[in-house]
């Protein structure tokens, strides 16, 4: 009988916690490689961070017109507690500062960062 409450509680608890962790991309993103990032620093291209997993800098062509990009942190391998760190491309007309909410492709450097509807961050 204890084995089974305590089974019962271990299901409640990781259910409780999936659902307070707010709103995730939709499957199809996620499986084309968008992840859900905050951002930890914004710069010129002069941003130094080399702890950082992925620089996709020098994957963006000059002509793509960036003039700005953003350190995000994204979760990975399903565990909210691990974190790597990337330097993506901001979008010219898109405001961003640290602590906002991003999409960040962790497939494909040469795509910028989407940013995140503030009414569906969901903390």
């Amino acid at each position: 009988m204890l084995k089974l409450k305590m089974t019962l509680v271990a299901i409640v608890a990781t259910l409780t916690t999936a659902c307070t962790t707010g709103p995730q991309v939709t499957a199809d993103a996620y499986a084309k490689g968008w992840r859900r990032a905050q951002i930890l620093a914004v710069g010129e291209d002069q941003l130094a961070v080399p702890s950082s997993k992925e620089d996709c800098r020098k994957a963006v062509s000059a002509d793509a017109g960036y003039d700005r990009f953003a350190l995000a942190s994204y979760s990975y391998g399903g565990n909210p507690n691990l974190r790597a760190k990337r330097i993506v491309a901001i979008p010219n007309q898109v405001d961003v500062a640290v602590g906002d909410w991003v999409y960040v492709s962790i497939t494909d450097c040469r795509l910028a960062l989407k940013k995140v509807d503030p009414r569906n961050v969901g903390y």
